[in-house]
């Protein structure tokens, strides 16, 4: 990807294999509107052991969906409620006008949460 609307973040980032989906899921967002991301999370000791999407969206919410897998990883899952997204994302240098999605990828992790406390 060189398109200069992305940084060498978001390319890094998005070039990167998807991990296989297992544990509790959340989805959020529509193909309709153009963002829809499917997360799944599997914890162990109240702690997100693995986390991966997948997504159909733009490189900046694809390269920020393995973002978040690799960094919470290790984290309470109470981190799927709250993840800072602003402070973590910032290398991605994602423009404001992309807010609207990132609060998509935010919904999805947070199903994710309410799916692992039901079970």
């Amino acid at each position: 990807m060189t398109d200069p609307v992305y940084n060498a973040a978001v390319a890094d980032w998005f070039a990167r294999e998807p991990a296989p989906l297992s544990g509790f899921r959340g989805i959020a967002g529509s193909q309709a509107q153009g963002t829809q991301v499917l997360a799944a999370v599997q914890t162990e000791g109240g702690r997100v052991a693995k986390l991966a999407f997948r997504a159909f969206a733009c490189p900046h919410i694809i390269a920020a969906c393995h973002l978040l897998a690799d960094r919470l990883a290790g984290e309470s899952v109470e981190a799927l409620v709250d993840p800072a997204l602003p402070e973590r994302l910032q290398e991605l240098e994602i423009p404001v006008e992309k807010a609207g999605k990132i609060l998509i990828l935010q919904d999805a992790l947070r199903a994710c949460y309410d799916a692992s406390i039901e079970a």
